[in-house]
């Protein structure tokens, strides 16, 4: 259970990803959440209208925090995007643990245009990230958007089965696997030598 916090939209938001990662999409509720927030539904419902409203506000809170601490290269740096990278692989428990609670998420927003936007905003920042770097190799920039989009979706997928996979999904695999995918965009780079 999350440590008991003054700020009780902390305490919703925590227990909403409690409630994702650990009992998944159909137990989250707000009779659920207020019991793992020791709050009421009273308390959830006044700063919170409805189960999608909660679920904004933790993926939101979620992607705040990640950023916090991911740093971003600037330039065509190989080991920076790969620091930058790794922070989203589930290399142990705390990442599979966050990792559960976006695809917990990323279930919800099919059917939910507005969670979606959450989801346009965090892919349209990775993709923006990655373009920035993948540009300082010199690509034009369709074929930077293009290989932009390659590398999120296959990072994507590579979370997915890292987190269903775990055994065969090692982080020492899952690191070879990013560097790997990271290094074919470097390979193909019309300015050889770049970042180390």
């Amino acid at each position: 259970m999350s440590e008991p916090r003054q700020n009780p939209i902390e305490r919703i938001t925590d227990a909403v990803c409690d409630v994702l990662a650990e009992q998944g999409v159909t137990a989250l509720s707000m009779r659920n959440v207020a019991a793992r927030a020791d709050a009421t539904i009273g308390l959830i419902t006044h700063h919170f209208p409805n189960r999608a409203a909660m679920v904004k506000a933790a993926v939101r809170a979620s992607w705040l925090r990640d950023q916090a601490v991911v740093v971003w290269p600037e330039t065509a740096d190989r080991a920076a995007v790969l620091r930058a990278v790794k922070v989203f692989l589930p290399l142990d428990a705390a990442r599979r643990r966050q990792l559960s609670v976006w695809i917990g998420y990323w279930a919800l927003t099919q059917h939910d245009a507005g969670l979606h936007e959450i989801h346009d905003e965090v892919y349209a920042a990775l993709r923006g990230h990655h373009l920035r770097w993948i540009r300082a190799l010199g690509f034009p920039p369709e074929e930077a958007e293009r290989l932009a989009d390659r590398l999120c979706v296959s990072l994507d997928g590579l979370l997915l089965y890292a987190l269903l996979y775990p055994g065969h999904w090692t982080p020492e695999r899952q690191l070879e696997a990013a560097r790997g995918m990271i290094d074919d965009v470097f390979a193909r780079a019309p300015r050889q030598g770049q970042g180390g």
